[in-house]
């Protein structure tokens, strides 16, 4: 395996990492928001809030979602610089565009890890909210959403080194110069010639003196 693409794969995979330990930290951060005993008054004591303050849910998931932007346009820029620009053969124009599909999946996905990262940080500011239908407070407020990212950002991680590998091209071949196949036909030559006198059957004789005439004497040595 090339070495640039056992790098880009694993910078991609350690950005997961770190987004997935970001989402559980930013989870578990969301039990804090809650200030325990504490309401607020609102309209002469006719509408009760609960407060909630600012937890390193916050910072967590803003980072997290910087993280997979920054994830997704790194792998996007390294396939266009190792794939997309090639030109597309017949044995890999599938993989192109597999590759092509899962990288615009991604995007989408990408997306969505962002907007429930930025929501459930959003939801964990200094804030006052609400009581449910029960006259209870909500106690991790954007938990579900920080769950949810999480398991969002695994697939994105995954599509993103599935397409960059899908959109690398394979060097071609080596086709042979034709300047090595000159001397072997030349070479072949007088032995074609050899083979094709040997079939054609027996030598022609040689040529053979002219006849002697009649009036011609044949002269005496002394």
């Amino acid at each position: 395996m090339r070495m640039h693409v056992v790098v880009v794969c694993s910078v991609v995979g350690f950005l997961g990492l770190v987004i997935v330990i970001l989402g559980v930290a930013s989870e578990a951060a969301t039990a804090q928001a809650l200030v325990q005993g504490e309401y607020y008054y609102d309209d002469g004591g006719l509408n009760v809030k609960c407060v909630y303050r600012a937890t390193p849910a916050l910072a967590c998931g803003i980072v997290a979602a910087l993280l997979a932007l920054t994830a997704q346009v790194a792998v996007t820029a390294a396939s266009l610089c190792c794939g997309c620009c090639r030109t597309w053969e017949l044995p890999k124009e599938i993989r192109h565009v597999v590759g092509i599909v899962l990288s615009a999946v991604s995007w989408i996905v990408v997306i969505i890890v962002m907007v429930l990262f930025i929501a459930g940080a959003a939801m964990n500011t200094d804030q006052k909210r609400d009581r449910t239908t029960d006259e209870k407070c909500p106690v991790d407020p954007g938990s579900a959403l920080f769950a949810a990212a999480t398991v969002f950002s695994l697939v994105a991680t995954g599509l993103q080194i599935a397409s960059y590998v899908l959109l690398l091209a394979t060097p071609k071949a080596p086709t042979k110069p034709v300047a090595t196949q000159q001397p072997e036909l030349a070479m072949g030559q007088p032995k074609r010639d050899a083979e094709e006198a040997v079939a054609g059957g027996d030598p022609p004789p040689p040529p053979s003196a002219p006849p002697l005439s009649e009036d011609t004497e044949p002269t005496s040595q002394v």
